[in-house]
């Protein structure tokens, strides 16, 4: 066998073997795209207002499919929490803290199911409520969480656990099961 034969053969079976590796991996990216959404879930509070409360979620994003099996995108999102019971100045008090958020989305996915890990920034405005309280707090400050995902024709769902980091009111922990759609 001489090997003017064999390069021409061995380029094209290394060129078969790379496409048939490819092939899953295309299928393991994660919808490309806007999205948009919304979810449900449980905040819980430290500190002064160490209660539990629902909350509601409203998520716009893209993700960015630029490399197989890596999904990276931007997402917005808007919080609002229900009332939070705690203590102020030794008298019942009460927390409510809505929050607008802006964050990068770094994820692993394989095909339908994905992990992936968010880390921003949030905007957020305290309305504080009880006998001898006076001013309600904001300020801007991290924003972290991980969640997991499972999607299929454009729609997929979402249970993530983010934390709201702040010094003013404590720390915000937050469990949100939504929906978003991929367009």
């Amino acid at each position: 066998m001489s090997l003017g034969r064999t390069l021409p053969t061995l380029g094209a079976l290394g060129v078969a073997g790379l496409l048939a590796l490819a092939a899953p991996n295309a299928f393991a990216t994660g919808d490309t795209g806007f999205y948009l959404g919304g979810g449900v879930g449980q905040t819980h509070g430290d500190g002064n207002f160490d209660d539990e409360a629902e909350h509601w979620k409203l998520i716009g994003g893209y993700n960015f499919g630029w490399l197989p099996f890596l999904d990276v995108g931007a997402e917005l999102a808007y919080v609002n929490t229900g009332t939070l019971d705690g203590k102020a100045n030794g008298h019942s008090a009460s927390l409510d803290v809505e929050s607008f958020q802006a964050t990068g989305v770094l994820g692993w996915s394989l095909g339908p199911l994905g992990l992936y890990a968010k880390a921003g920034m949030a905007d957020w405005d305290a309305d504080r409520r009880g006998h001898g309280i006076s001013g309600d707090p904001s300020g801007t400050d991290p924003v972290y969480g991980v969640g997991a995902r499972f999607g299929l024709f454009g729609l997929t769902g979402r249970l993530e656990l983010e934390r709201l980091d702040t010094d003013e009111i404590g720390d915000l922990d937050m469990v949100t099961a939504s929906a978003v759609y991929t367009f």
